[in-house]
């Protein structure tokens, strides 16, 4: 439960306040870790210097054995007490165990280590003196007098005692440095100590201002989010366009006033009342109904156009766009649908397809009758040479020829006019085309033109496409017999189609070996009536690659061509929304 709280729950906080929070919870840290380690460090201290007092208590202890022993040796040497031995004993013990202790509480002392270690053998030296004083005795008791105050017994006491001495003021030292370095850590501490609550108190008052000022800001805030909210409203209410939002059964659950007032309702009966599928004729109704849950699961869709219906009964055309606000699951929760009334468009749809068709009556009638005077000029033309020419000169018939082939041309301008104009008016017919198929058919056509020439095709597998099937046969056709016309000078001509992806596209491509052009005029080359090179070179009307620039521009493609002169062409070109199906190799000499 309080995950599911906290999962709802958001804090807002500005950049300073947050970071002063941070500051202060830093130096609150900081005070419990100064106070830990302060308080660690103590501990620290009062053990060490409790060891070191052990350590000199018990280096005091072995000191005093040592005199004692010393003692009781004199007061043995002048009577003789056998009690002495037990004494001597018990000492030995007592010094052992203090050694035994020193050795565990110095063991990471070596100055010390090896103090102790001369106090042992020169305790095992005294120990033999002390023999030979208890074996003496029982010889001669002036015998046993002169050990005591001998050299021997003088240099062990002297050497023992200096021994000891050296060790009580190592560890002296010692203590003395942990406890100035435990003032030292004291000193520090209170001093970081005093410094974090100063910087506390700081804080807390800069926190008062900035939350102070913060509050003031956010309501201010608040105050032009309700104005800016009241504005989006209005907005929204009074849009051009109409907005209306649908729950996951097609319930309205929200329209706008511009849509209210389209359909001539009030609120209070469309939201919550009626589902939109009501508002629609039976035809709309059947599209809503297939695009609806599709809808729901991609999470948008454009230009729907629906047919809605008004409180009068009257019908008038809409276009729809939406999207889907769904939760975090990915589940629907509701639309944000656009609507736009587009009855003047048909409208004016409906006045461009007339003049459409009165176009299409005009450029045939146009046709018909400029084909007529072309056809007698050319056929007159004719019957005079082949009647006449004989008896003519030379100039008449050049003459005669230039006229029947000046009409023939008129005809093919004629021709690519009403295929340019057509192209324009067209709808589009989209089918999957196999470029492999058609290619090789154009191929096939135009070489059996091309009586005598040494044409050589390389047509790599080409990707198959959706488009136009006519059109796309009309871009092959201009594109294909362009490579063959511009390569007619060649004793070889070679010519390469392929298709490549290039950023997700399937582009395709036709180079030849040909002359070529300046790419200075390549914004030339794609315009009606638009020529790199002359007529007397390369016959031609002008419009055949105008022609294909327009086909490929009404199926949302581009085209573009690269060149060198006398270095060949390249024309290339897509079409989106192609689904690739690549074929077999294919080597085709013509």
């Amino acid at each position: 439960m309080v995950i599911t709280i906290w999962k709802y729950m958001k804090v807002y906080f500005e950049r300073r306040i947050l970071v002063g929070f941070i500051v202060a919870f830093a130096i609150l840290a900081l005070l419990g870790v100064y106070t830990y380690r302060y308080d660690r460090e103590s501990r620290v201290t009062t053990l060490l210097v409790a060891h070191t007092n052990e350590v000199l208590y018990h280096i005091e202890q072995l000191n005093s054995t040592a005199l004692r022993l010393e003692k009781e040796l004199h007061e043995f040497a002048l009577t003789g007490d056998t009690a002495f031995n037990s004494i001597y004993k018990k000492e030995l013990l007592t010094a052992a165990h203090h050694a035994g202790m020193l050795a565990k509480l110095i063991d990471d002392n070596p100055a010390q280590l090896s103090g102790l270690d001369s106090v042992r053998l020169l305790g095992r030296e005294k120990v033999g003196l002390i023999k030979k004083v208890i074996a003496a005795g029982t010889v001669s008791v002036a015998e046993r007098r002169t050990l005591i105050p001998s050299e021997e017994n003088t240099r062990i006491s002297n050497l023992l005692a200096g021994v000891i001495a050296r060790m009580k003021d190592r560890e002296k030292i010692l203590r003395q440095q942990h406890v100035e370095a435990s003032r030292e850590d004291e000193s520090k501490a209170m001093t970081t100590f005093t410094l974090l609550q100063f910087a506390s108190g700081i804080l807390l008052i800069l926190g008062f201002f900035a939350i102070n000022f913060s509050f003031r800001k956010r309501m201010l805030a608040e105050q032009s989010l309700q104005e800016a909210s009241a504005e989006v409203r209005d907005l929204y209410n009074n849009a051009p366009c109409g907005y209306h939002s649908l729950d996951h059964k097609g319930m309205i659950t929200e329209m706008n006033n511009t849509g209210l007032q389209w359909l001539g309702y009030t609120r209070e009966e469309i939201v919550n009342v009626k589902p939109f599928t009501e508002l629609l004729t039976p035809q709309s109704q059947v599209v809503f109904q297939q695009e609806f849950p599709r809808f729901k699961v991609l999470g948008y869709v454009n230009n729907v156009e629906f047919d809605m219906i008004r409180k009068n009964g009257e019908i008038f055309p809409v276009i729809v766009n939406a999207a889907a606000m769904k939760n975090e699951k990915g589940q629907f929760i509701r639309s944000r649908s656009t609507v736009f009334d587009i009855t003047e468009r048909k409208k004016a749809e409906e006045k461009v397809k007339l003049l459409n068709n009165e176009m299409e009556a005009f450029t045939y009638s146009v046709s018909h009758d400029l084909r007529a005077p072309l056809r007698s000029i050319d056929g007159y033309a004719r019957i005079l040479k082949e009647d006449f020419g004989p008896g003519m000169d030379k100039e008449a018939n050049r003459l005669m020829d230039v006229v029947m082939r000046n009409a023939r041309r008129m005809g093919k301008l004629i021709d690519d006019m009403l295929d340019f104009s057509r192209v324009g008016r067209k709808d589009l017919s989209r089918n999957r085309i196999d470029v492999d198929i058609m290619v090789d058919s154009i191929r096939r056509e135009l070489v059996d033109q091309e009586k005598g020439r040494d044409i050589r095709f390389d047509i790599q597998p080409l990707a198959s496409v959706e488009a136009d099937n006519n059109l796309m046969r009309q871009v092959w056709t201009n594109l294909i017999s362009n490579a063959l016309k511009y390569t007619s000078k060649n004793l070889l001509t070679e010519i390469t189609i392929d298709s490549r992806h290039e950023n997700g596209k399937v582009v395709y491509s036709i180079r030849d070996n040909g002359v070529g052009f300046d790419m200075k005029y390549a914004n030339k080359l794609f315009g009606v009536f638009q020529r790199l090179h002359k007529i007397e070179e390369f016959d031609g009307t002008g419009v055949g690659l105008a022609l294909v620039h327009r086909i490929i521009s009404r199926h949302g493609g581009k085209i573009w061509a690269e060149s060198e002169v006398n270095k060949g062409a390249t024309f290339s070109f897509y079409i989106p929304a192609e689904t690739n199906n690549v074929r077999h190799d294919k080597q085709i000499s013509g």
